[in-house]
């Protein structure tokens, strides 16, 4: 019996131990839970006062500009290829889902013809054109290959033909001579649709011929592989005619004029020199800074392609574009080590906010002529708005956002705004042109 009573009283002494040691770390982590909870409150409070305080206020001219050169007929013509796309996928017996998200989309663009949006009305319903074409490449790799890849080569010879018969047309009336802003905006969406009907022609002809090497699906994994690659197939051509389409249109909306395209030859050839002199290779492993080079890699291929082509206006937006990253690659980088050093989300939060104020202060003081405000919508419609977008979100679910996607997102906008609000050869061309108006 004794040696029982002294057998319990260790055990006892190690129960008291383990549960005050439980209580502890209970208490330990209740404390840590209500010290977070105490950071993301005074965090959220920071973002919602921000948002309140300091909004953008910048309009989108060139939108305007735009809409006045549509109608309703150009969008009415644009929504039949979707429709003639709907068809095809019923035949087919696509499912309810890819037939519903094709009738959505047409809502949207009906939507947005009854607001007299009729440039964005086109842009969405080549969206819808593309979704549908998606769908239509995925559903026929699996049950009938042969027939997309036929019907891929015969999309694409056709083109090919459309492409040559846009470019030539361009080059007659750019011959011609043609009205300064008309040029810079309206010629801008039909140079860079050239451009990029081309490079997504080439990434359809890549895609085709992995398609045509891929053998027979036998497991679920090859399956879904082989769909996604007919899906990419089909959305990518559908890309190419939508960029096409768009060119043929808004190329007969340029007024014509007094001005040569060839003016602003010398100056496109010392902004593509000047990028080549500070060009910085992509070899960062730092999450802004690599998403950031390989952005200004876009830009600036599509900013050579242009100057090479005669493209000159979408030349100097894109080759500005590529300069603006280039020229603030360190940024990122610097970005980049500041965030992985921050250890509270107050932290990464003041950051974030002081680069929304450094974006906000140059966008509204940017001009809004309609050349300009083309030249920072990517900045005031997707950078901006984006980072916007994730800090609403932080206050609707109430949590943190562990990313840099916002820092990246008002970087962005920033840089843009930086270099095309006041770039200098901009300011002159305008100056130039309304002097001789």
């Amino acid at each position: 019996m004794i040696g029982v009573k002294n057998l319990k009283t260790p055990l006892i002494i190690i129960f008291l131990f383990i549960s005050i040691f439980v209580a502890c770390l209970k208490y330990s982590q209740y404390e840590t839970i209500k010290q977070k909870e105490i950071e993301l409150n005074k965090t959220l409070e920071l973002i919602e006062s921000d948002l309140q305080a300091y909004k953008l206020e910048y309009n989108r001219t060139y939108r305007d500009y735009l809409n006045q050169k549509l109608s309703r007929e150009d969008i009415e013509n644009a929504i039949k290829r979707v429709l003639f796309l709907k068809n095809r996928l019923i035949e087919l017996n696509a499912s309810k889902e890819d037939i519903k998200s094709v009738d959505n989309c047409i809502k949207d663009v009906y939507a947005l013809q009854e607001e007299s949006k009729f440039y964005t009305a086109l842009k969405q319903s080549r969206s819808c054109a593309i979704t549908a074409s998606d769908s239509l490449g995925s559903i026929l790799a699996v049950s009938n290959r042969t027939k997309l890849i036929e019907y891929a080569q015969e999309e694409l010879r056709n083109l090919t033909l459309m492409k040559n018969e846009v470019e030539e047309e361009w080059k007659k009336i750019l011959e011609r001579g043609v009205n300064f802003t008309d040029y810079m905006v309206v010629g801008l969406i039909v140079e860079e649709d050239i451009l990029k009907a081309e490079i997504f022609m080439n990434d359809s002809c890549n895609f085709l011929e992995r398609l045509q090497k891929m053998p027979n699906p036998q497991t679920p994994e090859e399956i879904e592989n082989i769909t996604i690659l007919g899906g990419w197939v089909g959305g990518y051509l559908e890309f190419a005619r939508s960029f096409l389409e768009d060119a043929r249109v808004l190329m007969t909306r340029v007024n014509s004029g007094n001005f040569s395209p060839n003016e602003l030859e010398e100056d496109v050839y010392a902004l593509r020199d000047y990028l080549l002199s500070i060009d910085v290779p992509c070899n960062s492993t730092k999450f802004m800074a690599a998403v950031a080079c390989d952005w200004k890699e876009y830009n600036k291929k599509l900013g050579l392609m242009g100057a090479e082509r005669g493209y000159y206006s979408a030349a100097i937006y894109y080759l500005l574009y590529a300069i603006a990253i280039n020229e603030h690659i360190s940024e990122f980088k610097a970005l980049d080590l500041a965030f992985n050093s921050t250890k509270t989300p107050a932290d990464r939060v003041k950051i974030v906010l002081n680069l929304r104020h450094e974006a906000l202060a140059l966008l509204n003081s940017c001009p809004q002529d309609p050349i300009t405000s083309l030249y920072v919508s990517d900045a005031v419609g997707w950078y901006f708005k984006q980072g916007d977008i994730i800090l609403e979100h932080m206050l609707e679910f109430r949590r943190e956002d562990p990313t840099p996607q916002p820092i990246y997102s008002y970087e962005m906008a920033k840089i843009i705004a930086k270099k095309m609000c006041r770039a200098s050869i901009l300011y002159r061309m305008n100056n130039s042109r309304n002097s001789c108006s």
